[in-house]
């Protein structure tokens, strides 16, 4: 049984969003892509209507307009009709958001991707990098609060316990020839 794309039409978009890091165009986008078709390409998958269950495994692709999500596993969770939890895992989850100009395309990846629908809460945990244009972002467990817009990161215990992030000044436009 397949599981009507509208229960998994908004928790896709939210999930792929990360909207800290993308530009005012790109969120505009994200808003265009909700109107586009879901498409799922998995070696398998098995759903459950009574648990509300779905679990789709094989190097899945779920692609919704310019957002794509890649994993190994995709579980989607949902109660009483509505999408309530999405994990994602790999080796690595890799989630992409593309857009018109590449230096504002966002691609991101961890070893784990969960998203929270009613509290608006992303979750990546192990290896997360984050990256638009040549901004770049490293470090274990990524926290992103939609509603709020707050993003809370850690380091790895193992490695040198911190994040780290690389973000490029912005480019000064181009200032117009003087008048002969």
């Amino acid at each position: 049984m397949v599981m009507p794309s509208h229960r998994i039409r908004l928790a896709l978009l939210m999930m792929m969003s990360l909207s800290a890091w993308l530009p005012t165009d790109a969120a505009h986008a994200l808003r265009q892509d909700a109107d586009e078709p879901i498409r799922v390409n998995a070696r398998s998958v098995e759903t459950n209507e009574k648990t509300g269950m779905a679990v789709y495994r094989g190097d899945v692709l779920v692609e919704q307009g310019g957002l794509s999500l890649r994993a190994d596993r995709i579980e989607i969770r949902t109660r009483n009709k509505r999408t309530d939890f999405i994990r994602a895992t790999g080796k690595p989850a890799k989630l992409r958001q593309r857009a018109d100009e590449p230096t504002d395309e966002m691609r991101a990846e961890a070893d784990r991707i969960d998203y929270r629908v009613a509290s608006g809460r992303i979750e990546m945990t192990g290896n997360v990098t984050v990256r638009r244009g040549e901004d770049v972002f490293t470090g274990n467990v990524l926290q992103y609060d939609l509603d709020d817009r707050t993003l809370k990161a850690s380091g790895d215990e193992s490695g040198d316990g911190r994040i780290h992030a690389v973000i490029q000044p912005a480019k000064r436009a181009a200032e117009p020839a003087p008048k002969p």
